[in-house]
Order: C-alpha cells, then structure tokens, then sequence
C-alpha cells in the first residue's frame, strides 16, 4: 500500500477544527483594565503610607532633626496627586505613573531581601506596594477608554 492510498480510508474532515474555534474567550474591556489599574495604584499609595508608618514604628536612623522627614512626607503627596490625574485619565500622568511604577520594582525589588534581615513586616510591605505598582504599570501600558465628556 502507498503512501497515497492510506489516506483514502480515513474520513473526510472531522469537525475537531470547528469545536476548537468555538470556545469562548474572556475579553476584558478597556475600562475594567483601568479600574484595575486605579485599583492597584490606590492599594500601593495605601501600602507607602503604612511603609512610612513602619519607618516611624521603628525609629528615624540617627539624629531626627536630620531625617529629612518632610520630603517623605511631600513625596507621597505628590504620588498622589499624580495617582489623581492618571484618575482622571490624562495620558501624561498614565505614561509617567507606568515609568515611575517599573522604575520602582527596579530599584527596590533588589533590596528586599536585605530588608527582611533587619525588618520582616516592612519587607512584606514593601514588597506587596512592588506588587501593585507592578500590576498598576502593566495594565496602564494597556489600551485605556478615552476620558470622559466633561458636560
């Protein structure tokens, strides 16, 4: 028998290719990408503050008048106002926010380690703010719905 001929007995086209195509997919639409995304950079300004509440639980290295305490403080408040204007979907402050998100999980993530030598709860912390900034800066870099109509 040839090669040829052993194909004549099998039957014609199964319909195995049609029960593939028709599985249905879960689509995610723009705007639930970004309510998860506002929803993970509100869990890791959320997880900053309480950092910054660890920082303090556990004493300001050296003398506290040089601890420069106010910039802590003026830089999560300025995160936050940035958090806001990616809320109100302008493009600069998603594209920045993804920027300043994988910047973060760069320079951080490498410390955790050493981090959870000295503190354990803080590096859990940390480490779960790395997470949601992560997550955020993924999903910002995704599509997003246009900003709404403000009439």
């Amino acid at each position: 028998m040839t090669t040829i001929h052993a194909y004549d007995a099998c039957p014609p086209e199964s319909e195995e290719p049609a029960q593939l195509q028709t599985t249905t997919r879960h689509t995610v639409t723009p705007e639930q990408r970004f309510t998860s995304a506002i929803a993970c950079l509100g869990a890791a300004y959320a997880l900053s503050w309480a950092e910054f509440a660890l920082t303090l639980a556990i004493g300001l290295p050296g003398d506290a008048s040089s601890h420069p305490l106010a910039a802590s403080i003026a830089s999560r408040v300025l995160v936050g106002l940035l958090y806001v204007c990616v809320a109100s979907r302008l493009q600069w402050a998603r594209w920045l926010a993804a920027a300043l998100g994988f910047a973060s999980v760069a320079l951080v993530a490498p410390t955790l380690a050493l981090q959870w030598h000295v503190f354990p709860a803080a590096a859990f912390v940390s480490g779960a703010g790395l997470v949601c900034k992560f997550a955020a800066s993924l999903y910002l870099l995704s599509p997003m719905p246009a900003r709404l109509a403000t009439r």
